[in-house]
């Protein structure tokens, strides 16, 4: 990793830290002012984030939308049994609106048990392990064990909407948006929100989309082929070396870059001889 490198990261990171937040579901999260509101829409809007970011935005509002001013009030309100109806007609990708309502009922039972998903979250960290890999494990397992009913008889099976919430890193997945959503609750800049000060910077792990994938392997950040938790801490050891401490601090502008200059697997060379990071890319080899 050159020098020169580093230092287009370092710029990218200052140019578009907040500039595509419009765009972007934080954005949706930075509109709450109380930080109880903000962990609860950070939660929902990670776990949302699939596809288009303006179809995720919209998504993520029109189910905010049903909740009142203040989305922690109304779960701790909630009841699962009576209160489902309130999300009939939802509907985003392969979720619907009993999947909705099994998610609440389980933010309800972690509000009453632990006060917070933070402190949900700290019952199964460990500051003593390299990374927030298998602290993320234990946090999943312990929502496995949650009450499912009455949205479903017991745990939903794998392939179903709920479920595709409920990633794992031991079982190989990249777990984006669970990493997305730490981003936002542990880093603290104008961009991320630093709720959650109790967790290092330095053992979170990138949020695997396909545009830090591709990003990652044209630049030489990864040597992976196929997307999952190995290729994202691999990715994220590569940026350590630049940021010890920060690693993913370089998430947002890589992701935002690829979006703007349509990084795909047929590259438009013509547009990628625009994009700041071509200089690095192996499509120079082309």
């Amino acid at each position: 990793m050159n020098a020169e490198f580093k230092q287009t990261l370092e710029n990218l990171y200052q140019e578009i830290h907040v500039e595509h937040l419009s765009s972007d579901p934080l954005g949706i999260v930075q509109s709450y002012e109380d930080p109880k509101d903000q962990e609860i829409v950070g939660f929902i809007s990670a776990l949302f984030a699939l596809g288009r970011a303006a179809l995720i935005r919209k998504a993520v509002r029109d189910l905010l939308g049903r909740l009142g001013n203040s989305p922690y009030l109304f779960i701790q309100n909630f009841d699962p049994s009576k209160d489902g109806d309130i999300f009939h007609g939802f509907v985003y990708r392969f979720y619907r609106h009993h999947d909705v309502n099994l998610l609440f009922g389980w933010l309800k039972q972690i509000l009453e048990t632990d006060g917070s998903i933070k402190a949900f979250f700290l019952r199964g960290y460990d500051d003593a392990e390299v990374d927030i890999g298998p602290s993320l494990s234990r946090f999943v397992r312990r929502i496995q064990h949650l009450e499912t009913r009455p949205s479903y008889p017991s745990l939903p099976p794998k392939g179903s909407g709920a479920r595709h919430w409920l990633t794992d890193p031991a079982c190989g997945s990249g777990c984006k948006r669970l990493n997305l959503f730490l981003r936002w609750m542990v880093r603290r800049d104008g961009l991320d929100l630093g709720l959650w000060p109790e967790i290092s910077p330095s053992q979170l792990i990138i949020p695997l989309d396909t545009y830090i994938a591709r990003i990652s392997r044209r630049t030489g950040l990864t040597g992976r082929a196929s997307p999952g938790w190995k290729m994202a801490v691999e990715i994220t050891e590569s940026l350590r070396r630049f940021d010890p401490d920060d690693p993913t601090k370089y998430d947002f502008a890589l992701c935002h870059v690829g979006m703007t200059f349509s990084c795909s697997d047929h590259p438009d060379i013509a547009r990628c001889r625009a994009c700041p990071l071509h200089p690095f890319c192996n499509t120079n080899e082309h």
